[in-house]
């Protein structure tokens, strides 16, 4: 017999409201006086967040700090964030890790030195504690300018950190290893991502799941225009991938703001392009294994190379169906920007309609989409959005057959007054996601964030009480489970079965039941019901509560 396995988590009490709220209101991370800028968004593996930011409240010379947000939408620490750096000078661009022991490391661009920029990072514990150097620890601090770093987690509380290193006329790609205690294993200059002469600039990292980091960036080397290159490095600061590293695309034209994500598969990266080799804009992508091979045609393959201009792309790739990506970016194809999605299998076969889908194509421009994988093969999208007539926050979710699951065009994330710009998303671990972006309502620039469910829905309340003391289980259920509840008087009770969009699928109970304890059995074995996200509602006693529950 086919067996369905059931896991169920249900709702927990709070005595208060949530901080989460509606999408004019929404969270506010940092309202402190003068402006705030430039947010980056991480998990924290437990539903919640940290963010990070370049901050101008002391006396308008920018700063970088930090708040960690739980998942319910309350900061844990200090009203307006702990500052990692408030030395005198101007320090820039935050770029924000994970320490792999629920702290975060961040590295920035920093001025205190008076000749050039350099590179500084700083690691947080959970409880908000600096762990490094007061105002951080030095990643590089030479006598050319250092800037537009990257950091990335070495899985042992310290960090890959990489930036574009000025050199005669132009810019070179250095990296750099910073072990947890902030001390440099890479000798106190770090090293080049390869030994070949050109300009080379916007690095991108991702960790390669053996201790090591792999990087990409735009390369000058021809002479002529940008091609792509990548890099692997081990832990010592090893070239896994040669000196002259590997070419990832050099076909005609530029190939510019690349984008990479892990493949979980093949042990090495996915990643996605602006490709200027048919005389406009496309999207192309490739697919590298842990050795620097290329699984896909040379020059990569076309994720969308619709006749009008497509570009700012973002990857999201996933370890479900078997891997692959989806991609996102804006287009233009429709005379205005908005924004279309592609997904491509591990063989890099496209799975929606050639030229993508759809994500928003409102009359007014939509611009920077921000894309993260789903848990069920699909991804959520978060943009900024002009359809009310300032710049707002718009977010999607689609699934793994191409099909928008919210509202047409989006829903809302934040429609304040005034500008809101730059969103940036994580998953919140429930199927749904957290948003972090520039907020203008107050006149000048602050940071604030919002949440929306796996169903399209704003987080605006924490939890109620669960009135009904529900046990559910088996847990996981094989074909037939039991739903065990209480009800203080007498009422009309109802169980539904319910699709991952909220909609009812069935009825699985519908009676008048007097006050008491009641245990009853479902067998949904001969349901047929695909695998994936259901919701089981329950009503009676005058109130209701809603309960996830998997199917696999």
């Amino acid at each position: 017999m086919k067996q369905f396995y059931f896991a169920v988590l249900f709702i927990i009490s709070f005595s208060m409201q949530a901080q989460w709220n509606i999408p004019t209101v929404n969270t506010p991370v940092c309202t402190a006086n003068d402006k705030q800028s430039d947010p980056r968004l991480l998990e924290n593996g437990h539903g919640g967040s940290y963010v990070t930011w370049k901050d101008f409240r002391n006396g308008g010379v920018p700063d970088i700090y930090i708040q960690r947000i739980d998942k319910n939408g309350y900061p844990l620490w200090q009203n307006d964030g702990v500052p990692l750096c408030s030395n005198s000078a101007d320090q820039s661009t935050p770029s924000i890790t994970t320490d792999n022991h629920k702290g975060a490391i961040v590295a920035w661009s920093d001025w205190r030195s008076g000749i050039e920029r350099d590179i500084y990072a700083q690691r947080i514990d959970s409880n908000g504690n600096v762990l490094w150097t007061t105002d951080g620890a030095i990643v590089t601090d030479k006598t050319v300018r250092e800037h537009n770093e990257k950091a990335a987690s070495d899985g042992f509380g310290g960090a890959y950190v990489f930036w574009e290193e000025q050199t005669g006329g132009g810019w070179d790609i250095w990296g750099q290893h910073i072990d947890s205690n902030g001390v440099r294993m890479w000798g106190n200059g770090g090293i080049p991502a390869t030994l070949v002469t050109g300009n080379r600039i916007n690095v991108k990292l991702q960790k390669d799941g053996r201790g090591g980091i792999i990087v990409a960036w735009q390369d000058f080397r021809n002479g002529q225009n940008y091609d792509i290159y990548a890099q692997r490095f081990n832990a010592e600061g090893n070239r896994l991938w040669g000196d002259s590293a590997v070419s990832v695309c050099s076909s005609n034209g530029s190939q510019t703001n690349v984008k990479i994500d892990p493949d979980s598969i093949g042990k090495g990266i996915y990643l996605a392009w602006v490709d200027n080799r048919n005389g406009n804009n496309d999207i192309y992508a490739q697919r590298i294994d842990s050795t620097g091979k290329k699984y896909w045609p040379l020059g990569g393959i076309a994720v969308c190379n619709n006749i009008a201009d497509q570009s700012a792309e973002d990857i999201a790739s996933s370890g479900s169906l078997g891997g692959g990506m989806i991609v996102a970016w804006k287009d233009k194809r429709n005379g205005n920007v908005d924004i279309y999605a592609q997904r491509l299998n591990k063989n890099g076969v496209s799975q929606w309609p050639s030229g993508g889908i759809p994500v928003c194509t409102s009359p007014q421009t939509q611009l920077n989409p921000n894309i993260i994988a789903d848990e069920l093969g699909g991804a959520i999208i978060v943009w900024q959005d002009s359809s009310y007539g300032t710049w707002d926050i718009k977010s999607q979710r689609v699934n793994s057959a191409g099909n928008v699951l919210w509202t047409i065009d989006g829903v809302d994330v934040s429609v304040a007054p005034n500008e809101q710009t730059g969103p940036k998303n994580i998953t919140d671990d429930e199927g749904g996601s957290i948003y972090v972006w520039e907020d203008k309502r107050s006149g000048v620039k602050d940071i604030y964030m919002h949440r929306i469910t796996d169903i399209g829905y704003n987080v605006s309340l924490a939890p109620e009480e669960n009135p009904f003391q529900v046990a559910f289980y088996p847990n996981p259920v094989i074909d037939k489970f039991y739903f065990e509840y209480e009800i203080s008087k007498q009422s009309e009770v109802n169980i539904q079965l319910m699709n991952s969009l909220g909609q009812p699928l069935t009825t699985l109970l519908e009676e008048n039941e007097i006050a008491g304890k009641y245990t009853h059995s479902f067998d949904i074995g001969k349901s047929n019901l695909p695998a994936g996200l259901y919701y089981i509602r329950l009503t009676g006693d005058g109130k209701s509560a809603v309960f996830k529950c998997w199917k696999i």
